[in-house]
């Protein structure tokens, strides 16, 4: 990949902060979500700036790879994935399946279907997928004179085959999802958003209550059960209080809330210091996205928009604060008010 590990550091270009790894993830994997692929690449990108063997990183950017036909790169991402202990090797390696193919290299994905065949702990329900690919691979190489778009076709119903073999046989692994750390937490729920029915309610439901699962992780899920259209409406559990989520409200995830204040912060701050205005908006993004559907208070563009450019600076001194709220035309009162709120969630590990 191009340069991932280096420049960033060295250049000063990235600000760290503490979680700045779990933030960069949550907004990819929501940017992946809408279907934004250059934008959650640029992310998955940055992470692997912090570290160039970030699992979730490298599989972000193989993914939003093969969304944007970057199949190349695509590519580098995943054979790193393969040399990695990871916990979805097979996933990653129907992932890499796809690329081969994809770019034409029928030869290679022949040589690697057989070779991951032969693997001890082979999963039985990769076995007719596997036969269908090898299949495929072989019409392509021995018969060239074939019209391309009845390869194309053939091609597709391959994959067709694989999104509905995926559907009926793959369950849904609630336990394991339940018990995973909130970094491998993260890609379960990933891997397993296109899996949920109106049938796993219940269990979602149940999730979605248990005080004990990460605030963002229930996030996730909540956009999950969005793009799939499983419900209007669900109960979920948050900073001590239960809450009713409609998703069809233009409220969903304080989106407007959160533009809103983007545009306050870059506004007052673009020209002077666009990093730390950058920094700013990352912070109000994962903050308002994942405190909803508690209301957030006081509602107000201005007072939000001096306190994570505040936090930004990370500077207690008090002269500095005060220059920060002149700017934003907030009192010495609204942003205590504020404050209180954040302390109050940050009570519930909002950051970690």
């Amino acid at each position: 990949m191009k340069n991932k590990g280096k420049s960033s550091r060295d250049d000063g270009k990235l600000v760290m902060f503490p979680g700045l790894e779990e933030r960069l993830l949550s907004k990819a994997m929501l940017l992946v979500e809408e279907k934004k692929y250059n934008e959650a690449r640029a992310l998955f990108g940055k992470m692997l700036e912090l570290d160039e063997r970030d699992v979730r990183g490298l599989y972000g950017w193989a993914v939003c790879s093969v969304e944007l036909n970057d199949y190349r790169e695509a590519e580098e991402a995943v054979v790193l994935l393969l040399e990695e202990d990871t916990p979805y090797y097979y996933d990653v390696f129907r992932l890499y399946l796809t690329i081969l193919i994809e770019r034409k290299d029928y030869k290679g994905a022949l040589h690697e279907i057989v070779k991951v065949s032969k693997e001890k702990n082979f999963p039985p329900e990769l076995k007719e997928f596997l036969h269908q690919m090898k299949k495929f691979c072989q019409l392509r190489l021995h018969e060239p004179a074939w019209n391309e778009a009845v390869i194309d076709e053939k091609m597709d119903d391959v994959f067709s085959w694989q999104r509905e073999e995926q559907k009926s046989t793959q369950s849904v692994d609630w336990l394991a999802l339940e018990k995973a750390d909130s970094k491998n937490q993260m890609l379960l729920l990933r891997n397993l958003a296109d899996q949920l029915r109106e049938s796993h309610l219940p269990e979602i439901k149940r999730f979605l209550l248990d005080e004990k699962q990460h605030t963002e992780i229930k996030t996730m899920l909540l956009c999950a059960i969005k793009e799939g259209s499983l419900t209007k409406e669900i109960a979920v559990k948050k900073f001590g209080k239960v809450y009713r989520v409609h998703f069809e409200s233009e409220e969903f995830l304080n989106k407007s809330f959160a533009d809103q204040i983007e545009m306050l912060i870059r506004r007052e701050l673009d020209s002077d210091n666009p990093t730390l205005a950058e920094l700013a908006v990352d912070m109000e993004r994962y903050f308002t996205m994942n405190v909803y559907p508690k209301p957030i208070s006081p509602a107000s563009v201005k007072v939000w928009a001096a306190v994570f450019s505040i936090r930004a600076m990370g500077s207690s001194v008090k002269e500095e604060e005060y220059k920060v709220l002149e700017r934003f035309g907030v009192t010495e009162e609204e942003y205590q008010a504020a404050e209180q709120m954040l302390h109050e969630v940050e009570g519930y590990g909002i950051w970690s």
